[in-house]
């Protein structure tokens, strides 16, 4: 039998100015204990199906737990790609459980690696997996909102299996136009799909995000509302395009 214990952030983090998760993108049940935010996610066959599949552009594993430097460049890396999991305890070269040993404060130090090492700040979904009597902690580390992210000023990709330097051209393709206003993700991708598109109309958004007619129809006139966006058209002919440069 293994046991998981997936633990998110210390109860008071929104105190600390950490940033927190969406949790409406996580679809599993949230308890609230006493001093700390529990969340059932991962599974031991998803740890075994990533081993299986071994590294890559989404998944880095290591038999101990690295040095805060190298734990902020795998944070960096995933944030400033597509996302990914941190698997420690885990030899992946000879698929043998390892563990790893866990005190106090491990977690309270992983989470504020992504708080004090990492610029924008990262906050890092962090599980604790019990198979036997080892301990495996997996970090999921989502796409960044806010790129370009960098540790001790340098910018870091994934490239295939390894994290590395992100050369000037690939800073500039990561940074986002849209940072700092405030825009959730669905908006932000909208707005990607129209600078490739060049317009998006409700039924595609609704389509692109599976939402409700309704909450397409808010989140795009907030972007128009930000004078990001301008609405053609009218009724089931509108669309909705970035301003004129």
């Amino acid at each position: 039998m293994h046991r998981i214990t997936a633990i998110i952030l210390p109860f008071n983090s929104a105190r600390s100015g950490l940033n927190i998760p969406d949790m409406s993108s996580i679809p599993t049940t949230l308890v609230n204990f006493p001093s700390l935010w529990y969340i059932l996610t991962m599974t031991w066959e998803e740890i075994i199906q990533l081993l299986n599949q071994g590294e890559g552009q989404s998944v880095e594993f290591d038999k101990v737990i690295p040095a805060p430097d190298d734990i902020a460049r795998e944070y960096v890396a995933f944030a400033n790609s597509d996302g990914g999991r941190l698997i420690l305890g885990i030899d992946d070269k000879n698929k043998h459980l390892m563990g790893v040993t866990i005190e106090d404060n491990t977690i309270d130090k992983l989470m504020r690696i992504g708080m004090e090492k990492c610029v924008p700040v990262i906050t890092p979904l962090i599980q604790v997996l019990d198979q036997g009597n080892k301990k495996v902690i997996a970090i999921t580390i989502n796409e960044g909102d806010e790129k370009p992210y960098a540790t001790d000023e340098i910018c870091y990709i994934r490239d295939g299996n390894i994290s590395r330097a992100a050369r000037e051209k690939e800073v500039d393709e990561i940074k986002s136009p849209w940072a700092g206003q405030d825009l959730n993700k669905r908006q932000k991708r909208s707005l990607q799909f129209i600078a490739e598109h060049g317009a998006i109309t409700n039924r595609e958004y609704r389509e692109a995000f599976n939402v409700s007619h309704k909450t397409a129809h808010i989140e795009l006139m907030l972007l128009v509302e930000k004078r990001i966006l301008e609405a053609q058209g009218a009724g089931r002919n509108t669309h909705y395009t970035l301003p004129p440069q």
